[in-house]
């Protein structure tokens, strides 16, 4: 079958019908190859941009639900607008429903990247290559001919709930990223499935989804350094597989659109591709200096007086300590923006910042996403909350419960959560802390789903649990020994036909329920793998506001694409054991060299 570059005119090929097949959790993958795709009509080229309708061939699949019978097809050669020394260097192939309601992950959650209008696929370092039916494309090098990605023989499959693109790849790939995972660095290719949906992972269970989602991966060869990058928020398991002498890459989505970037790498110098993904999610964050000094953090500290002498015996012990990091441990019942009264209260807590600072040392707080639910309470963050009506709402339109959470889309959230912060982290009358760190924003909730009853079961679990140690005397002093200076179609979202391998099970098991909606009306189903990374951006924009023109550290635990921009990450709550050790350097090494997180770090001692 003859094969088109993009500027070129296709040939038509005969389409081919396969058997109907019925809906199932699980069908196999020679099953998914014998479906009968599409066939590309329509095609038309403008300067460096290919369209094409996409018409089902016959009746289609219907796998996982009915196939969709029209799709869009859009192909631009694009660059982008740093500096380079190579070619043109990005295309972008974007296969969507041709209705418009279909979710895409928001420009304002993820910008798009620009492009040079001169582009020319003459000019382009990679090249576009397509069959019209049963329609398939590759990518491959304009220098070498080389194929760098190619769907032929595995159709393209698209229903409401459910997309597969299926790449082959040399045998044993050196592939890398897709993170985040417990995986070696580079991926081991023998029937490997990566699941991205954000989950509270405590523990970092091996072989499962864990917090973040970054479904960008690079291939090294002999031959050069490429990557491929898939704009899509939605949960997806991909399947890396080795049979008969080659490596196939497969995506299994549930929901959006295929948005791929093609990234052509380089040759040469394998780290030109890294540059090339930074160009489109944002290179990262400038940190303040001090950030890369010596940092103390556990979680458990009992109270003021424990996290003083802390401080304290690195003085003694002539350990230059930079920043000193305080977990829930401070709160109020477990309650964000409050300190307990009895164990960690405010005038003391005021008096640890102000020596830190004296000492030109820095202080670093937890703060949660979750609210607690208090109607009729004197809780001011929950009312003032209330008040502008910011939480997401469950699906019959009432508060989402399991705690409540900010919704990141609502016009008024930055208000919202600017205002919170320069209430409890005021220099004049609050904790003047110097960075933020994020917890639990995948979000996580220790609700047992289906959740019907959150307040029993906070009841049943103790939660918040309770205290385990009288109260300090209020009076005791510290550091007396220290002296040193230191729109959509109606889908199951609830059950999706095809499920991800998500290792906490359903969808909404210890998170928000995926059918709750957003103030703009999305559900939580496609933009739960964003809501960590709108909460970091959140909380950077309101460092800014407490420090304007000062560069902020902020550290989370739950990422998407393009977080390196504005904040940092830790890998979460490994545990103090050697096999932890050994994953986390690939994880760091993932995070700072394939997804643009450089300021990456674990818990050295453990969680």
């Amino acid at each position: 079958m003859r094969r088109q570059a993009f500027y070129k005119l296709a040939a038509s090929t005969l389409a081919f019908q396969a058997p109907l097949l019925s809906a199932a959790t699980t069908v196999d993958s020679a099953a998914l190859d014998a479906c009968s795709g599409y066939a590309a009509r329509n095609i038309k080229t403008f300067g460096a941009t290919l369209s094409a309708d996409l018409v089902l061939n016959g009746a289609g699949c219907a796998v996982y639900g009915p196939d969709i019978k029209t799709l869009d097809l859009k192909v631009v050669y694009e660059t982008g607008v740093l500096l380079n020394p190579y070619p043109d260097t990005r295309i972008h192939v974007k296969i969507t429903d041709s209705t418009p309601s279909r979710y895409e992950v928001p420009e304002t959650v993820f910008p798009r990247p620009n492009s040079n209008p001169s582009t020319s696929p003459k000019s382009s370092a990679i090249q576009f290559n397509y069959t019209t039916s049963p329609f398939a494309f590759s990518i491959f090098r304009t220098s070498t001919q080389e194929v760098l990605f190619s769907t032929a023989s595995h159709p393209l499959i698209f229903e409401p709930q459910y997309l597969r693109v299926k790449t082959n790849l040399p045998n044993d790939a050196n592939i890398y990223g897709l993170g985040e995972h417990t995986n070696p660095f580079r991926l081991p290719t023998d029937n490997t499935t990566l699941t991205l949906w954000s989950r509270d992972a405590y523990g970092i269970p091996a072989g499962t989804n864990l917090y973040s989602n970054h479904p960008v991966y690079f291939e090294h060869r002999k031959t050069g350094t490429h990557g491929v990058f898939l704009l899509n928020s939605n949960g997806m398991d991909i399947k890396l597989t080795n049979s008969g002498g080659k490596t196939t890459l497969e995506y299994n989505v549930i929901g959006g659109v295929l948005d791929f970037y093609f990234l052509a790498g380089s040759t040469t110098d394998p780290t030109e591709v890294s540059r090339q993904y930074a160009e489109i999610v944002g290179t990262p964050a400038e940190v303040p200096y001090w950030s890369f000094g010596f940092h103390q953090c556990r979680f458990g500290y009992k109270d003021f007086v424990d996290v003083a002498n802390v401080i304290t015996n690195y003085s003694i012990a002539d350990i230059p300590l930079e920043t000193m990091w305080t977990d829930i441990d401070y709160m109020d019942r477990r309650r964000i923006f409050t300190v307990d009264p009895q164990y960690f209260p405010l005038n003391r807590m005021r008096e640890i910042v102000s020596y830190l600072h004296g000492h030109d040392q820095k202080y670093i707080l937890m703060t949660d996403p979750a609210v607690a639910y208090t109607p009729g309470e004197d809780y001011g963050t929950y009312n003032r909350g209330t008040e502008l009506d910011v939480w997401l709402k469950a699906a019959n339109g009432s508060d989402s419960l399991g705690l409540v959470w900010p919704d990141w889309f609502h016009p008024k959230v930055t208000e919202f959560w600017n205002n919170e912060f320069a209430l409890f982290y005021s220099p004049d009358t609050g904790i003047d802390i110097d960075g933020v760190w994020i917890d639990m924003n995948d979000p996580a909730s220790f609700c047992v789903y289906p959740c019907t009853d959150p307040f029993q079961q906070a009841i049943d679990q103790q939660l918040p649990p309770p205290r385990t140690s009288a109260p300090p005397d209020p009076d005791t002093p510290i550091f007396i020994n220290s002296s040193k200076n230191l729109n959509i179609v109606k889908r199951d979202i609830l059950s999706p036909p095809y499920n991800i391998n998500n290792a906490a099970g359903a969808l909404s098991s210890k998170t928000a329920s995926v059918d709750s909606k957003h103030y703009n009306g999305l559900v939580e189903y496609d933009v739960h793998n964003l809501y960590g990374t709108m909460m970091s951006t959140a909380t950077q924009e309101a460092m800014l506001s407490r420090r304007p023109g000062e560069r902020t550290l902020v550290i989370t635990r739950s990422t998407f694409a393009g977080a390196g921009n504005k904040v940092g990450k830790w890998l979460g709550d490994n545990l103090s054991d050697w096999p932890h050790y050994r994953i986390s350097i690939a994880g760091m090494l993932g995070f700072a060299t394939i997804y643009q997180v450089p300021m990456i770090g674990s818990d050295i001692c453990g969680f």
